[in-house]
This record gives structure tokens, C-alpha cells and sequence, in this order.
């Protein structure tokens, strides 16, 4: 509208028509209030004060601090909850763990550094002295081992004021520093020093990664680019595939991680040493160095292939090797041997020590001690038949696979000292079954089986050794070599084993299932016969031994009267706990007794017997499953499967 009489132009009609349109108030007028429908809630809305009333039935709350407060309390309460599962850890399971890890060998207990590794770790303010003291007050058994159930008991009192939080940390810290792997995710253990790891190996390794992946994929585009690839039709061959980034750098990472590495360098080390016995293997004995003849020998000794000898087993070596050097003297010059301190001794350490210490030994000298132990080693793993041919291949002086009448004679003076030519011929008709004047290993073999077939292991192990002498002089087996090596070793080191003659358990069952009499003189002390004894056996004395410097062994078997007991007996056997105190008696007896029998020192002593199974019994004469060894550090020689009843007192704190 305008003033009378006044016609809108067309623009102000255009104007009128827009406001009319969008409802827009003229100029100087108040546009109205829109009148809007009630808002209500949406459905999430809804939902969710539903879940408000059933969580917090006073809601809505009348203040704003009062919603606060509930909140808080309510979260509080909820990871407090979440807290105590996730530390809720079974600690008899956890303890279990723990202690299977410890046992690297599964026998069933822990030794005393394994559980001075275990109480330290768990309590950090245990000294050294407080863990042996705590180790001798849980080994309930006295038998210097921990089982299962007595880590159990010790361990749960140990842990008992530790919280929740701090013994699951204490137990993953253990496992972390243990051998055995982790696969339980509950016992993975996130080391401290992961960071320091992850930055100076991985971070590097993923960026040579990277980096090794942008060349090749840069190469593989222009390789594409330069159509080398193509087919004759110009295209891409349909299995040709472009890299893939993450396929790529996965295994770069795999090939070139730390452990990947040193899987390298030990296939490299093995084949090189592959490499390396093969050429000494493809010569003959005469024809290898020095260091190629020990290498040889360290292969054979090692039964078990494992790369190392422990070191009793190699003090017995260097026994065979150079039976001039004292034992002592021997365990002093290779107590050098193991460089890097693992407690065993690798095929290079062997080597370079036995090496300097055969240095002024002439060649014929070593040599011969080398085909000593490389002959004790075969014979201890032979049977009959190989032992047959080490026989054969020792008068076999020629190698040809067959014996003359030379070599005969030469099997015939070490058989019978001062054989003739009658008897050479009566052997040579024995052996040579076609008539051929000479005998193949097949001829000797047959009548020698034969003819050792009434024998024992014992008796044909001394004819074997008789023939593999070398001036024909018979060589009676060391019994010490049919003990465990560490048993053995100890055994073999005594002065008095190379002075006095020795019998071993087998030998002694022998005679008695041919009904020989055997005297047994047991040379131990009374505490020591308390527990157990050979049945039948003659107490020796009032004997005090502590060491071979320490003991009155003489002076007792000097004054014992036994000449009575030993009357008409085929052999006195003199038993000690381990060997060590018969072995003074016996050739003080045999003295006494003026050669009227033979007395020898069982070797192994009552241990050595009660582990072949022999009996043992009581003052009554009841046999008990007990045996004293001696000493505390030959406890762990007794090896009998049913546990030894007997125990030492705990030493007194």
C-alpha cells in the first residue's frame, strides 16, 4: 500500500510478494513469537534415564554436588573392583610356575643357587647368608634339595606380606630372568629395559627396513618401467605381483632380527666345523696333525653329541692321556680350560689346553695317549662283538683285513705267554675254518664267542684288555669307569686308588654267584655303620676319617686282628662310603696278613654297592633302605631309584 491514488511500482510489487512469501514483518514492525509444539525426549534420551533411576535410585538428584558425590563414589567402587580382578592372582598356581621354571633339569627339586635365585628375586632385602640359612630351614629332608612341596610351605609364609600388586610383579620379574620360555599371557613380564632395547636395536632395524623397501620398490618401478619384464605382447606377465610394503618389511625384520642373525652365524660355525672334520675325517689316524688327533678324540668322548664335556669327565681324560701327571696336578693345569665359564668345556677349549699342556711330550708319547682314551672310550660303549674287533684290529698289524701266521703268533703269546709253534698251529687250525692260512674277522669271531661264552662281563672284559695290551701283559678294567663320570672322577682322584689293588661291585657279584668267600671289612666309622652295613661284614675299628691328611685309617688297620675272619676266604674286600678310607686299610691288611689272600678296596665304596642294588641292613640284621655316605658332597652319588631313608642333621646356625 501506499498514498492515495499512488500505483506500485513493479519493484515494490516484487517486494510485497517476497515478504508475503517468507512471512517477513515490514519495516518497523515486531515480528511475532513463533509458536513451537512441546519438545519431548528422544529415544536415547529416554534410555538413558531409564538407566539413571536403575543406577541411582534417587534420581535426579536436588543439588548438583550431591550428582557429583555419587558419581565419584560410584566409579571409585568400579575400578577398585577392576583392580582387585586383575591382580587376583592363585599364588600356589603362581609359586608352581615359578619353581618348574627353576628346575632346568625336571627332576622334581631345586638345588641351592636355583633357590638363592628364587628368594632374592622375591625378597630384594634377602642377603646371600639369610637365603642359605633360609635354604637349610626349608629342606625339611636334609637331602640339599628343595621339592615342590617344601618350596610351597617356605614360599607362601615368604610372600604372605606382599600385596597383590607386588607379587604378581615379583613372580613375572622371576620368570623374566629364567631360562623357560613364557607363553601364558598371565605371566609375561614387560621388561624395564624395553625402551633402551627398542631404541638401539629395533627402531634402527625398521628404519634400514624402510629404507631397504623404498629401493627395491624405486628398483621395481623401473624395471616395470623399462618393460624388461613384458611379455612379447607388451604386457605385464599375469604373475607378476607389485611389492608389498608391509609383506616386505615383515620379513626384513624377521631376516634380520638378532635372533635370525645368530641362527646364521651358528649354521655358519657348525658348517664350518662340518667342514673342517670331514677333512680330517678323510685321513687316516697317521696321517692328522696333532690338533686334528684331538679333535678326533673330543668327538669320540663326546657321547652325546652336545658340543662339551663337563669337567670331572675331562680331569679323567687327561688321566688316560698322560698317566704321568698326578690327578691333582691334572685338575690344577685344567682348571684354566673352561675360558668362559659356563661349567663345561668346548671342542676349542679341549683342544687348546690339552694342546699346551702335551707341548714337551714327544710325538710316539702322545700318540699312545691319544689311542688310550680313544681305546677306553670304544670300549666302554662296545658290546662283545666290537670289543672282538678291536682285538682283531689290533693284531691285524698290517690292515689287511685278515690274520697271518705273524700276527697269530703275536695273539698267540698274548693269550698264553711263551706259545709255540704247536700251539700257533692248533689256533691257526681253531680259527681258520676254510684252510686258507689266514683268518677273517668272520673266522675269529665265531670260535672266540664261543669260547667266552661261560665268561661274565667282568672276566671278558679282562681277557679283551689282555689282548689289547700293549706287551701282552693283561690289564684289569678300572671299576671306576663303570660308576657315574662325576662319581668316578671322584673316586679316581684319591691317592690311595692308584696305590692299593681295587675290586668293583660287579666283580664282587660275580664271586658270589660262584660261590667264592669273600671277607668284608668295613672300614668305616661307627657313626657310619650305625645306619647300615654289608651284611656278615667285620667292623674294622674305632675309624675317624676327615680327610687323607686327617684320619687314623692306618693306625686302627694296623692293630685290628682280623686274621681270623679272613681265614680260608678267597678275597678281602675293604669297604669305606665312597672308596676313600678302604683304600688306606687294604694294603696296611694285606700286609698283616702276609699274602696269604688277596685284599682289595671295593671302589665306590658301600655307595658305589647300595646303587647296583646290593642289600644293606641294620644292627639286627634287617635290611633298611639307608646308606651313610661319608661325607655331605657325596650325598648326591647315592643314585639308587627307592629314596635313601637316611638324612644328616641340619647344622647348627
Amino acid at each position: 500500500s501506499g498514498p492515495v491514488g499512488h500505483r506500485a511500482s513493479a519493484t515494490e510489487r516484487r517486494k510485497l510478494v517476497c515478504r508475503r512469501r517468507h512471512r517477513t514483518p515490514a519495516p518497523g514492525v515486531q515480528p511475532a513469537r513463533p509458536q513451537h509444539p512441546p519438545l519431548r525426549a528422544t529415544s536415547g534420551e529416554r534410555n538413558q534415564n531409564k538407566w539413571r533411576k536403575s543406577r541411582f535410585p534417587d534420581w535426579p538428584p536436588r543439588d548438583t554436588m550431591g550428582v557429583m558425590d555419587t558419581l565419584t563414589r560410584s566409579t571409585a567402587d568400579t575400578v577398585a573392583k577392576a583392580d582387585a580382578k586383575k591382580w587376583a592372582m592363585d599364588r600356589s598356581e603362581a609359586l608352581r610356575v615359578v619353581f618348574h621354571a627353576l628346575d632346568g633339569d625336571d627332576s622334581g627339586s631345586i638345588e641351592m643357587e636355583e633357590v638363592l635365585h628364587l628368594a632374592t628375586g622375591m625378597c630384594q632385602t634377602m642377603s646371600e647368608d639369610d637365603a642359605r640359612a633360609w635354604f637349610q630351614e626349608m629342606d625339611k629332608d636334609g637331602d640339599a634339595t628343595v621339592d615342590e612341596a617344601e618350596y610351597l610351605e617356605a614360599m607362601l609364609k615368604l610372600t604372605d606380606d606382599l600385596s597383590p600388586q607386588q607379587f604378581e610383579h615379583r613372580i613375572k620379574d622371576l620368570l623374566a630372568r629364567t631360562n623357560k620360555e613364557v607363553t601364558d599371557p598371565r605371566w609375561y613380564y614387560h621388561c624395564e629395559n624395553n625402551r633402551e632395547y627398542l631404541e638401539a636395536e629395533v627402531v634402527p632395524l625398521v628404519e634400514s627396513g624402510l629404507n631397504e623397501m623404498m629401493r627395491a620398490i624405486e628398483a621395481e618401478r623401473l624395471r616395470v618401467a623399462s618393460g624388461k619384464d613384458w611379455d612379447e605382447d607388451g604386457h605385464v606377465p599375469p604373475d607378476w605381483r607389485p611389492i608389498r610394503p608391509l609383506q616386505f618389511l615383515g620379513e626384513y625384520l624377521r631376516e634380520n632380527s638378532r635372533t635370525m642373525v645368530r641362527k646364521r652365524e651358528e649354521e655358519a660355525r657348525l658348517a664350518a666345523e662340518a667342514a673342517a672334520k670331514a677333512e680330517y675325517l678323510n685321513r687316516t689316524f697317521d696321517e692328522m696333525d696333532r690338533e686334528q688327533k684331538l679333535r678326533y678324540s673330543f668327538d669320540k668322548i663326546d657321547g652325546d653329541g652336545n658340543g662339551a664335556l663337563d669337567f670331572d669327565e675331562l680331569v679323567f681324560v687327561c688321566r688316560k692321556i698322560n698317566p704321568g701327571k698326578g690327578v691333582e696336578e691334572a685338575r690344577t693345569q685344567l682348571s684354566w680350560m673352561d675360558k668362559d665359564g659356563d661349567g663345561q668345556v668346548d671342542q676349542d677349549e679341549y683342544v687348546n689346553a690339552i694342546l699346551e699342556i702335551m707341548q714337551d711330550v714327544d710325538e710316539e708319547t702322545f700318540v699312545t695317549g691319544v689311542k688310550r682314551v680313544l681305546t677306553a672310550v670304544q670300549f666302554a660303549k662296545a658290546d662283545r662283538i666290537e670289543k672282538l674287533k678291536m682285538v682283531f684290529e689290533h693284531v691285524d698289524e698290517d690292515n689287511s683285513g685278515e690274520l697271518d701266521r705273524n700276527e697269530l703268533t703275536k695273539l698267540a703269546v698274548a693269550l698264553v705267554p711263551g706259545g709255540d709253534e704247536v700251539k700257533v698251529r692248533k689256533t691257526m687250525k681253531w680259527l681258520d675254518a676254510n684252510g686258507d692260512a689266514a683268518v677273517s674277522f668272520e673266522e675269529f669271531k665265531g670260535p672266540m664267542i664261543e669260547a667266552t661264552e661261560g665268561l661274565d662281563d667282568d672276566q671278558f672284559d679282562a681277557a679283551v684288555h689282555k689282548l689289547l695290551a700293549a706287551e701282552g701283559e693283561a690289564v684289569e678294567p678300572d671299576p671306576a669307569d663303570d660308576l657315574p663320570p662325576k662319581f668316578g672322577a671322584y673316586v679316581t682322584q684319591f691317592p690311595s686308588h692308584a696305590k692299593c689293588k681295587w675290586i668293583g661291585v660287579k666283580r664282587v657279584d660275580s664271586m658270589t654267584r660262584d660261590e667264592k668267600k669273600i671277607c668284608v671289612i668295613d672300614c668305616r666309622s661307627p657313626d657310619e655303620r650305625a645306619v647300615s652295613i654289608i651284611k656278615d661284614s667285620v667292623p674294622l675299628g674305632d675309624v675317624k676319617f676327615v680327610s687323607f691328611e686327617d684320619n687314623n685309617v692306618d693306625a686302627v688297620a694296623g692293630g685290628a686282628d682280623v686274621s681270623a675272619a679272613c681265614e680260608g676266604a678267597d678275597v678281602v674286600v675293604c669297604v669305606s662310603a665312597v672308596g676313600a678310607e678302604g683304600g688306606i686299610a687294604a694294603p696296611v691288611l694285606a700286609e698283616k696278613l702276609e699274602g696269604k689272600v688277596e685284599v682289595r678296596n671295593l671302589v665306590g665304596g658301600i655307595v658305589a654297592w647300595y646303587n647296583a642294588g646290593g642289600e644293606v641292613v641294620d644292627g639286627e640284621g634287617k635290611p633298611v633302605e639307608a646308606v651313610h655316605p661319608g661325607q655331605r658332597r657325596c650325598i648326591g652319588f647315592i643314585t639308587r631309584a627307592r629314596k635313601n631313608a637316611f638324612k644328616f642333621p641340619k647344622e647348627e646356625k
